[in-house]
């Protein structure tokens, strides 16, 4: 990618020149860039309650999130405060590729609570082992 370059100079109180560079793209290489997917982590909580209790508990996890509209909208829901990533792509391919693996670790983390949930339910307690050995 050739980059373009403007050069501002600033003289200074003691006679020396600072200059900046500036990177400008050429509409070729915006075109290029133009596939964006933003993304950023929110805390969900899954609710379950165990038989025989009244105490509904919850099991939290992060969760990264696409945000399918602007970056303007972005900031006016969530501030300008909340962090965020902006992955740019040269090919939609790439951003569809990006975009169904967030989605494939979502649906793996659900499974994973919903496991965890129903073994908590089954047993009264968190189980992750085996019910016996076939050694």
């Amino acid at each position: 990618m050739k980059a373009n370059f403007m050069h501002d100079s600033v003289e200074s109180e003691n006679n020396t020149y600072i200059y900046k560079k500036v990177y400008t793209m050429s509409n070729n290489e915006k075109e290029n860039n133009k596939f964006e997917v933003i993304t950023y982590t929110k805390t969900v909580g899954f609710n379950y309650t165990l038989p025989n209790e009244d105490e509904e508990k919850t099991i939290e996890h992060d969760l990264t999130i696409v945000w399918e509209d602007t970056l303007e909208k972005f900031f006016e829901e969530h501030g300008k405060d909340k962090p965020h990533k902006i992955h740019t792509f040269k090919r939609e391919r790439e951003q569809k590729n990006l975009i169904e693996q967030i989605e494939n670790e979502a649906e793996d983390l659900i499974d994973e609570v919903q496991e965890e949930i129903a073994n908590k339910m089954k047993f009264g307690f968190d189980f992750s082992g085996q019910l016996h050995n076939d050694d």
